[in-house]
């Protein structure tokens, strides 16, 4: 079927992102659901957000979508009613049902076709949740059968359902079926079909309003509002155009498409103040020789239509290490924020506005040649106020880009119990820190990263029941999400309690693989043979599974964490387990830098790898292994001659040079430059677009005179220009 052709841009942007937020709230309580059994509110929420999907999803004209949520509904009906128990069997059928609607909505978003079979699981919904009758999963209502029939003999009409207390009896099927023929357009017409094609159910709503209601108008936009939320409104008498100019009577009558029963929609008209009586008459197909189903409805938008089709993925990816560094993710476009924040964005605004005012009518007065004196010190004064303006709009901003942590977090208690139900093994997932804030496009990036180290905890660290007895160790293992906030960083940290990593399999697995030679590998201190760790391709697992196993993906999760200036780093205890450290910075958008000069040119190197500066002469430097290096407190330190990495000629060494110790991954390395400028916070702008991606550069950023400057890339910088850390060398 194909979405409703009224749904515009915005409407769309609204539905993918309620949409979300919805199928990760279903997704979270589910899991929790499993845990704690039938928690009479925890079900209640899991069933609003059901509800709520299904509902704009039907507004949508997504009839699938709606089938589907409203067959899960069933479902979690029976759950509040204590004739279910959230079992792993019907946790499992909840889980694939999300995942074909997180596969549908995606389809949506992309403007994709989306077919899908929904037969089966709708068959094992109506199974497990013992239901039938009209609703999903049972006879030949929405979500049930074959969808809506249309017979060329006539209407084919499901009988309506029994009047509730305070209503009115409604009229009968066939009545039904001759008003939406009668009353609505062509137009109308086919926007009724789409709806029925998806196993939507055709409604004549009719409102009588109290006689002595004073605010009829008032009580029928409240009616249109009720029933908009309900389904979709295809015609009503009066107008929406009648009630907003308070052209209404005591009567409103209203044609609707929804997912609704009748009882659901006449407790819901009569909960609207004033209402007297209603009648509901449903019709749940239409059919005969009028134009109740003509060809497709062309609309512009994303198209949907039922058909048999392949299942939709699993929740948890058989591929290994998320993107490769550099890869482009789409991620979300908008962000919440909080009115007050707006308004004090807004002040910070009119602050400037003011200023630029006053400067346009100081540099009036010096244009007159009116004291310099006194233009000199109001040009100060109003300069101080601008700079003070900017940093607290510089603040404020950096406030609107934070999301709390708990937004990337709440995707993984669901893969974590996947997982583990595939390995055999008994896991206790435990997050910390989830308030903790992060610039969303740090969230955005560190997702997949996140989520390789705890598929490799859980494949690898966390030992199976039998393993972990035969040792000692409870069944159930631990697998901890902890994030924290230190100093201007963010600090994540994923942990086990399982086996740990045995560093001289490591070592052997390295020699196996040609990284490095026996005699070399023996000089390896523990912490650097864990470094190995991230060579692309090296793995101690000793059978490959569908989580892990294959020697790749730790490459690309340093990979993408260097490419966010950050840096990672592992603990382990054999027999205790492992911690992988991952420390970011808040935000990619500004960011402090040590301003250097090389030959005349500035370069900005993130104080996020700065350790410290030191003063070089030519007497200090030693050749060790034909690399030149110093020794810094009877530590050697190797020495990177920045302008021989960026091709500049360089400056004569007696004229007296400076080493920036810089420290990345606990490979701690020299810069050599010519001179420092100094301390200063850098806005970063992207270079790919311009002259493409570049070993050693990250970006660039404008200074004060307009100049610009290259932000050096430590990571791959050190990468490109050292083997140090094979060999043993770096301290």
């Amino acid at each position: 079927m194909a979405t409703n052709f009224d749904i515009t841009p915005e409407d769309l942007k609204v539905f993918l992102e309620e949409a979300e937020e919805q199928l990760q709230l279903l997704e979270g309580d589910i899991v929790r659901l499993e845990k704690e059994g039938d928690d009479a509110e925890l079900l209640q929420e899991i069933f609003r957000a059901a509800h709520t999907l299904k509902g704009s999803s039907a507004t949508l004209g997504h009839g699938p979508m709606a089938r589907l949520t409203h067959a899960m509904e069933n479902v979690l009906d029976k759950l509040r009613k204590k004739k279910l128990s959230p079992t792993t069997d019907v946790v499992n059928l909840l889980f694939e049902s999300l995942d074909a609607l997180r596969a549908m909505k995606e389809d949506i978003a992309e403007g994709r076709e989306t077919r899908f079979d929904l037969e089966p699981i709708l068959a094992r919904l109506a199974s497990d949740g013992a239901g039938g009758g009209n609703g999903a999963g049972g006879g030949n209502g929405a979500g049930g059968g074959n969808g809506p029939a249309v017979s060329q003999a006539g209407p084919s009409i499901a009988p309506a359902a029994a009047p509730a207390p305070g209503a009115a009896p409604g009229g009968g099927s066939a009545e039904v079926a001759r008003e939406f023929v009668n009353e609505l357009s062509e137009e109308e017409r086919a926007r009724l079909a789409a709806g029925l094609a998806g196993g939507a159910q055709a409604a004549v709503c009719r409102v009588f309003f109290d006689p002595e209601c004073l605010m009829t108008s008032v009580r029928a936009y409240q009616v249109l509002m009720a029933l908009g939320e309900a389904g979709e409104i295809l015609k009503s008498v009066p107008s929406v155009e009648d009630v907003e100019a308070e052209r209404v009577g005591h009567e409103l009558a209203a044609y609707l498409l929804t997912m609704e029963d009748r009882a659901q929609l006449e407790a819901t008209l009569m909960a609207v103040g004033d209402v007297a009586r209603v009648e509901v008459a449903m019709a749940q197909a239409l059919g005969g020789d009028h134009p109740a189903a003509p060809g497709p409805v062309v609309a512009p938008g994303p198209v949907v239509a039922p058909g048999p089709a392949a299942a939709p993925e699993p929740a948890v990816p058989s591929t290994e290490g998320g993107r490769e560094a550099g890869q482009v993710k789409k991620g979300a476009t908008t962000v919440r924020v909080d009115v007050n924040l707006l308004d004090n964005l807004m002040n910070l605004v009119g602050e400037l506005v003011i200023d630029r005012t006053h400067l346009a009518q100081i540099l009036s007065r010096g244009d007159r040649g009116e004291g310099a004196a006194e233009f000199a010190d109001e040009l100060v004064r109003t300069s101080a106020h601008i700079g003070r303006v900017t940093t607290q709009l510089q603040e404020e901003i950096m406030k609107a880009r934070m999301l709390p942590i708990e937004n990337l977090f709440k995707k993984f208690p669901r893969m974590i119990r996947d997982l583990a139900l595939k390995a055999g093994k008994e896991i206790e997932f435990i997050i910390e820190g989830q308030e903790t804030e992060l610039d969303r496009s740090v969230i955005e990036e560190i997702g997949d990263p996140i989520m390789h180290l705890l598929r490799n905890s859980v494949d690898h660290g966390v030992e199976s029941p039998a393993e972990r007895e035969a040792v000692g160790k409870p069944r159930t293992g631990t697998v901890r999400l902890r994030a924290e906030h230190s100093e201007s960083h963010i600090i994540i940290t994923v942990s086990d309690d399982g086996r740990g990593i045995d560093v001289e399999k490591v070592k052997a697995s390295a020699v196996r693989k040609g990284f490095l030679t026996e005699a070399q590998a023996r000089r390896l201190s523990d912490k650097q043979a864990l470094d190995l760790i991230f060579l692309s391709g090296l793995s101690t697992a000793q059978t490959v599974t569908e989580v892990s196993g294959r020697g790749v993906g730790m490459d690309v999760v340093r990979k993408n964490i260097e490419r966010l200036n950050g840096s990672i780093e592992l603990h382990t205890v054999p027999g205790q387990g492992t911690e992988t450290r991952i420390k970011l910075p808040l935000t990619l958008a500004i960011v402090r830098a040590l301003l250097v000069s090389l030959n005349q040119s500035v370069f900005a190197i993130p104080l996020t790898s700065v350790s410290e500066t030191l003063r070089l002469t030519p007497q200090l430097v030693k050749t060790i292994k034909r690399k030149e290096a110093i020794i810094v407190r009877e530590s050697v330190l190797p020495l990177i001659r920045l302008a021989r990495v960026f091709g500049m000629p360089e400056a004569g060494s007696e004229t007296g040079q400076y080493v920036v110790v810089v420290n990345t991954n606990g490979q701690r390395l020299g810069l050599v430059v010519d001179g420092l400028v100094g301390e200063q916070e850098v806005v970063i702008k992207s270079l790919g677009g311009f002259i493409g991606n570049i070993p050693g550069l990250s970006g660039a950023t404008i200074l004060g005179e307009g100049d610009v400057a290259l932000i050096i890339d430590v990571g791959s910088l050190v990468k490109s220009e050292t083997n140090f850390s094979r060999i043993g060398l770096v301290g």
